[in-house]
């Protein structure tokens, strides 16, 4: 099946369920959380919101959107620039599988479809067409990756002249 921007949640949950729990994605990787997947998390630890953002996550910035990750867990001998995510648990595995994030739910590395389904989840929850600086960071992504169908800047911004003055930095807020 071909995923497009306007493919619907439901057959992205579907699609993204090729997750076999190999635990790879969360190696060397952690997952975005949006802020409405932070309460559903918080209460499987029973935890305030507060409590549990400050204890599992970072905040972090994607195509000008704020959004926040998991923590990493880094070993010194390794010296590598990134980490296992603070929710694997060598033994157990995902340590919130029944209640992991969107992004964690629909991207698995092992999934056929990930690049779409990553940039599917991009597209709906991070870039933000409203955003000048959102569409900028958008168009430098598209100069190394080929978009899924109404993922493009002129599906994004269908007003050229406006495009183009977005990407002059004309126009900043």
């Amino acid at each position: 099946m071909q995923i497009t921007k306007n493919t619907s949640i439901e057959i992205i949950n579907k699609i993204g369920k090729e997750c076999d729990r190999c635990n790879n994605c969360c190696s060397y990787d952690t997952g975005i959380v949006l802020e409405k997947d932070i309460p559903i998390m918080a209460k499987h630890f029973k935890l305030n919101l507060e409590k549990f953002k400050k204890t599992y996550l970072v905040e972090h910035e994607r195509f000008n959107k704020k959004c926040y990750k998991f923590k990493q867990i880094k070993t010194a001998k390794t010296l590598k620039p990134f980490g296992k995510c603070v929710m694997l648990d060598d033994k157990l595995g995902c340590i919130i599988h029944t209640v992991k994030p969107l992004h964690c739910r629909v991207c698995s590395a092992k999934s056929k479809q990930g690049k779409e389904l990553t940039q599917w989840f991009a597209l709906n929850y991070l870039v933000d067409i409203n955003n000048p600086e959102s569409i900028r960071q958008w168009a430098v992504y598209l100069k190394y990756n080929k978009s899924i169908n109404g993922g493009e800047l002129k599906d994004l911004i269908p007003d050229c002249e406006k495009l183009k003055r977005i990407l002059g930095y004309e126009i900043l807020k």
